[in-house]
């Protein structure tokens, strides 16, 4: 959600990758999930979706490739930690996207709970930061992180 994050962005860990897929949607994000976890066994995923497409393929299919993808990225991957961040408000949108965004988000979070207790290493976690996003830190834009 930040625009041109690789240059805002410094990898610490020669083992860290930063992938940013500007302007894809979760097919696309799932795709290159799958790539980059191969042969990962440990360490920490962290998977932001920004929204792009939401309208179009709908709460409904957003939550299930989300949760195919994460499926994939836990099996056989039990020491492999990961974070899904809620997709972010966008104040420049109307009220018909902000409803399906906290629907999508409210649905994510619950099969992330319902990931959580099924028996398995599976602890996923799930970051929801509505609250801790105030307007002054978008850009004019409306969508993206100053």
């Amino acid at each position: 959600m930040v625009q041109n994050v690789r240059r805002h962005v410094a990898m610490r860990d020669q083992k860290s990758v930063l992938v940013s897929l500007s302007g894809k949607d979760m097919e696309d994000v799932v795709k290159e999930v799958r790539k980059q976890v191969e042969g990962v066994q440990e360490g920490m995923v962290i998977l932001q979706e920004g929204g792009n497409n939401l309208r179009r393929s709908g709460s409904e299919q957003t939550v299930g490739k989300m949760m195919e993808c994460l499926k994939y990225i836990k099996k056989d991957r039990k020491k492999l930690r990961v974070a899904v961040v809620g997709i972010m408000r966008r104040p420049r949108e109307n009220a018909g996207y902000e409803e399906m965004r906290r629907d999508t988000n409210k649905r994510l979070q619950e099969e992330v709970v319902k990931m959580n207790q099924v028996p398995g290493d599976y602890e996923v976690s799930f970051i929801d930061l509505d609250g801790a996003l105030p307007q002054e830190v978008f850009e004019r834009d409306g969508v993206h992180l100053n």
